[in-house]
């Protein structure tokens, strides 16, 4: 049985591609698939649930806004780990002839580092 309400999303979906024209109809698209599976999955866990069926539904992740970039925040400690690293195997060497040793420890400080956070980041990625 087809709801009003979806029969609504399909007309704006489709007024929306016609105003937006063939270069936005991928998005569209995106966003009414979207929007119709949170409203199938949201019908079947209420049956489920109903039914005594399966675990209470799972809290809705919030999802990203059309036209927002992803988070991808957790690739920051990488990248400039990386940049820390060569600039200062370049100022030891170079600049302050320091020797192998100190570039060694300063890199193994930074894989650690590197370590770490990737674990952190895996363990925050667990709990969401």
């Amino acid at each position: 049985m087809v709801t009003a309400d979806f029969r609504d999303d399909v007309s704006v979906a489709y007024e929306t591609r016609k105003e937006l024209g063939p270069e936005y109809e991928r998005a569209v698209l995106e966003s009414f698939v979207d929007r119709a599976a949170a409203a199938i999955d949201q019908r079947v866990d209420a049956r489920l649930a109903q039914l005594g069926v399966g675990a209470a539904p799972a809290p809705a992740r919030p999802k990203q806004r059309q036209g927002e970039q992803p988070d991808n925040a957790y690739v920051a400690v990488p990248v400039f780990s990386l940049i820390f690293g060569v600039g200062g195997s370049i100022w030891l060497t170079g600049i302050a002839h320091a020797d192998a040793d100190a570039v060694f420890a300063m890199w193994l400080g930074i894989v650690l580092l590197n370590l770490v956070f990737a674990r952190l980041v895996r363990g925050l990625r667990r709990g969401s």
